[in-house]
């Protein structure tokens, strides 16, 4: 896989770095497509590959939306009353609390990465989970004491793929989007971080779908990391 985006000038070098969170400093995405299939199956959803690849790196909000419309169709179906978006919306917060606070582990490079740019310059994290679960997770990896903020998607109007979320991330951390670098795991992700302005580094982990990124490596362990960073002066 090779970045989709041309690479910025040779002298460039971020002034600040916005790590997503699942999928790049942790391992939380299987878990999440467990929840997913799970709430999906409670409203009689069928949720197989094609949608996991579809709802890749979007929103609570915005999967609550996609199982809610499917719901609707399967309830009619079967002469039951539908769902409300907010009731499937709580029932997915619900269960991810229970299932993902039980598998937070840093993904390999994760932590060594962000505190070799912590040290260095200002760093947010920008994810789509809800801002209790993204609490959650940010205090129990330690890194409420290393970064210095972190932006949920209740922070913002839209979720990924839209910019919110980057945006919001480079305005509390007060740099401009194009000294910025994006670390990210999902075409949602990548195309949110690059309609802000932000340089974004893809850490597929494994994934094959396509990403809208400047800079490429497997994932945060990979020496082409390293390479970078220390190209970088990291």
């Amino acid at each position: 896989m090779k970045p989709s985006l041309p690479a910025p000038p040779a002298d460039w070098r971020p002034s600040a770095v916005v790590f997503d969170c699942d999928g790049v400093l942790m391992d939380t995405e299987t878990a999440w497509a467990g929840v997913q299939e799970r709430v999906a199956a409670d409203y009689g959803v069928d949720f197989n590959q094609a949608a996991l690849k579809e709802l890749m790196g979007l929103s609570a909000a915005d999967v609550a939306r996609w199982i809610t419309d499917r719901a609707g169709e399967a309830a009619s179906k079967q002469g039951r009353e539908e769902p409300s978006l907010n009731e499937v919306y709580d029932h997915l917060i619900e269960v991810e609390s229970e299932v993902v606070s039980s598998v937070l582990e840093p993904l390999p490079g994760a932590l060594e990465t962000l505190r070799a740019f912590a040290e260095r310059m200002p760093v947010a994290v920008a994810s789509n989970s809800t801002a209790q679960v993204l609490d959650r997770k940010v205090r129990a990896l330690g890194l409420d004491s290393i970064i210095t903020t972190w932006v949920s998607s209740d922070d913002v109007p839209r979720g990924k793929p839209a910019p919110d979320i980057y945006e919001e991330a480079v305005r509390r951390l007060g740099t401009d989007p194009k000294q910025s670098l994006a670390i990210e795991d999902s075409p949602a992700g990548t195309t949110a971080a690059s309609t802000a302005g932000l340089y974004v580094l893809g850490v597929p982990n494994g994934h094959d779908e396509p990403l809208e990124c400047h800079f490429i490596a497997d994932s945060l362990a990979d020496p082409r990391v390293r390479e970078l960073m220390t190209g970088w002066g990291v």
